[in-house]
């Protein structure tokens, strides 16, 4: 195994690890808000990981292909992720999660307390 070879395999290798990483944070964490927060961080880095190290791999004309899914994947996972939270904001507020300050609620009723 050459060097460039053992270069896109931890790069892929970090990727995976993050994607892991991920999915038990989607299983594990306890609400909501929680689990987006994983998904949104942690498969962004593992997907973009994987990405860079296909591109690696694969050649230059497959390089420049992956980073523009990379820099697409950047700016579209935190709006997908914005609106999965209002969507579940409106749909299902959690007793257990008070807010001091909610910037989302209506009139006269932001400040609890």
């Amino acid at each position: 195994m050459s060097l460039f070879e053992a270069v896109v395999l931890t790069i892929a290798g970090v990727g995976v690890l993050f994607m892991l990483i991920s999915a038990v944070g989607i299983l594990r964490l306890p609400d909501v808000f929680a689990r987006m927060h994983a998904a949104g961080k942690a498969a962004t880095l593992g997907v973009s990981c994987l990405l860079l190290s296909a591109g690696l791999f694969f050649g230059e004309g497959w390089f420049w292909r992956m980073a523009v899914l990379i820099v697409l994947f950047f700016v579209t996972a935190p709006i997908a992720t914005t609106a999965m939270a209002r969507a579940a904001y409106y749909a299902a507020p959690l007793d257990r999660f008070e807010l001091r300050y909610d910037e989302m609620a209506e009139g006269d009723d932001k400040v609890r307390g």
